[in-house]
């Protein structure tokens, strides 16, 4: 992979834009269904980038400060990643309320 890929892939993220595959059709959907799906997708994702982190955490106790310093820097990426996760999890959240209220 080179790097121009690679900074690609990290821009899209952290942008809060990004859909994953096949998320933005069911924006709009009229089914509950639809939106169940997605919370459930983005409740799992929230439960790994939160265990990457903690794992990350663990990871520096008594390293070296190299690894110190490049794990923080994978923690950095990761809490905007959780952050974009956690909308658009939000987002999901509403819309299935105002599909249930219909």
């Amino acid at each position: 992979m080179e790097s121009g890929e690679v900074g690609g892939i990290a821009n899209r993220l952290v942008d809060p834009e990004h859909r994953l595959p096949g998320e933005v059709d069911s924006e709009e959907s009229p089914l509950l269904e639809d939106a169940q799906h997605w919370l459930e997708v983005y409740r799992e994702l929230l439960t790994f980038k939160r265990t990457l982190l903690r794992t990350a955490e663990v990871h520096k106790e008594g390293a070296p400060d190299a690894v110190v310093t490049e794990v923080s820097s994978d923690q950095s990426l990761l809490l905007a990643e959780l952050d974009r996760l956690e909308q658009r999890h939000r987002f999901w959240e509403r819309r299935a309320q105002e599909l249930q209220s219909r």
